[in-house]
């Protein structure tokens, strides 16, 4: 038996959407004593189940949730609703939060699995990311966000290019941030960042496969949250007072079906959007994690890709 509060073991599991991250982690769990921390930058936000993930809909699986906990096969998965969709959250507070329910789960002896396709979130926790502890404002936020995407990223090229040749160059929200940092603390997030050491012995497993065969399975996955009540759940959202253009409301899938719902365009367009994005962000989250180091990579269209990564973890364990 294993004293994972000695040797303080996490298992990390990313890759791109629509890769059954979250079924392998619920499996791995079952067999290895763990419990699951999500890090997906969606997920963190309440009343935004269907669109996010959350809820996994097969066969075989039993959800429970109640207020902010939930369990799936009576596996506990955290970081679910942390905060509600008009709020912001850093990477920074999500670091921290992550590394406490680490600790919490270690301390009931158990493994903590880390898992999640927002390469920042897990970056930041496995490698000791020092995130620069800028508080959003409001009014300069509301100003960047009223420029254009070309105009946003032209001035973060010339005020921090070290931070514009690694950013997601079709993420808003992100070269926002980094920007919003740079007026605030009078410097480039660049040169505020830095690194510590990570207290973990960590294994990253990484599930992808060709572009193909994951835009189809991100295609089937976007047809089921039509299937299980994405619309309804846009609309009680919007009905709620959140927002079109809240950060939580501009995610991926929820911008579209507000725009469905507030007239802009048909449901059909919607849909293609939807899935015209998901295919967009597979090819931005397989570039991000083929710059990180040690994963170690299965394809999930290969047989036995599961038997193969339960050795990997019983080894390393």
């Amino acid at each position: 038996m294993i004293n994972f509060t000695i040797v303080k073991k996490l298992l990390v599991i990313v890759g791109p959407t629509a890769t059954g991250k979250t079924a392998l982690a619920l499996e791995l769990a079952k067999k290895f004593n763990g419990e699951i921390i999500s890090a997906d930058s969606r997920q963190i936000y309440q009343s935004m189940d269907v669109g996010t993930g959350k809820g996994i809909q097969s066969a075989g699986f039993r959800i429970k949730k109640f207020k902010k906990k939930w369990t799936v096969n009576d596996i506990p998965i955290h970081l679910y609703d942390v905060i509600t969709p008009d709020k912001t959250f850093s990477a920074a507070e999500y670091q921290q939060l992550a590394y406490k329910v680490i600790d919490q789960i270690l301390k009931r002896d158990k493994l903590p699995i880390l898992v999640g396709g927002t390469g920042l979130y897990v970056r930041a926790v496995t490698e000791g990311l020092k995130i620069p502890k800028v508080a959003p404002n409001k009014k300069l936020r509301e100003h960047l966000e009223s420029r254009t995407l070309t105009s946003l990223l032209g001035e973060l090229q010339k005020v921090d290019p070290k931070t514009y040749e690694k950013i997601d160059k079709f993420n808003t929200r992100r070269i926002i941030r980094a920007l919003e940092i740079y007026h605030q603390a009078g410097e480039p997030a660049s040169k505020l960042k830095g690194k510590f050491k990570v207290k973990y012995d960590i294994l990253k497993v990484g599930l992808t496969s060709n572009r193909n065969y994951l835009y189809e399975r991100a295609d089937k996955q976007a047809d089921s949250w039509f299937e299980r009540g994405f619309i309804e759940e846009v609309r009680n959202l919007l009905k709620k007072g959140y927002k079109e253009t809240f950060t939580a409301m501009t995610s991926l899938g929820y911008r579209q079906v507000a725009m469905f719902l507030n007239q802009k365009i048909s449901l059909e367009e919607a849909k293609r959007r939807v899935k015209w994005e998901q295919h967009s962000y597979i090819r931005r989250q397989s570039t991000w994690f083929k710059k990180e180091t040690n994963i170690n990579w299965f394809d999930i269209a290969e047989v036995g890709f599961k038997k193969d990564i339960g050795k990997l973890v019983s080894k390393w364990l």
